[in-house]
């Protein structure tokens, strides 16, 4: 049960197109040049309707071979979870998951992108937890890909720490 919450909480962000509330916050790259966001943002987007759909091996397409999926604990330690187990599970499980993201932050330079992200985790519709993500992807030949995402959980109130990040995303 520890393995499957675990599993559950290293869950990422959810399709930007679901959430009507997301934005981008920052659109530049290195030499301060628009971003190809939406390019960098698919893997996350398709990511998340994977979980949606259950859908495990469109969640592996994401990724790049080797890829790591790791979790900063608030007791100081970083646990990685197998990718392949994870989707196995994505795919096995009755449960709904839904991840919605907001006040997104996309740094790029070339074929690197970093996305960093706080997030809401909903299980079956309620609320289960909040954290950030950061995603280093990497764009191989045409396609943006997941190389690293790690995340972390937030220990305080959930509902403040939406209302506290949705607020700053308004002002950017």
């Amino acid at each position: 049960m520890k393995s499957f919450i675990n599993m559950l909480f290293l869950t990422f962000s959810v399709s930007l197109y679901a959430n009507q509330d997301t934005v981008i916050t920052t659109l530049k790259n290195i030499n301060n040049e628009p971003v190809g966001t939406t390019e960098v943002l698919t893997p996350i987007n398709n990511m998340f309707d994977a979980m949606r759909a259950h859908d495990g091996d469109k969640l592996l397409a994401q990724f790049i071979d080797g890829a790591i999926l790791e979790r900063a604990s608030n007791e100081d330690k970083v646990e990685q979870s197998d990718l392949k187990k994870f989707a196995a599970m994505i795919s096995k499980s009755p449960k709904g998951f839904d991840e919605r993201i907001f006040n997104i932050t996309v740094n790029q330079s070339g074929n690197l992108a970093s996305v960093w992200t706080p997030f809401a985790f909903y299980l079956d519709g309620k609320l289960s937890h909040c954290g950030v993500n950061s995603f280093q992807l990497i764009k191989q030949q045409t396609q943006w890909k997941i190389r690293y995402l790690i995340d972390n959980g937030y220990a305080g109130d959930c509902e403040e720490f939406i209302a506290k990040h949705k607020s700053l995303e308004n002002k950017n």
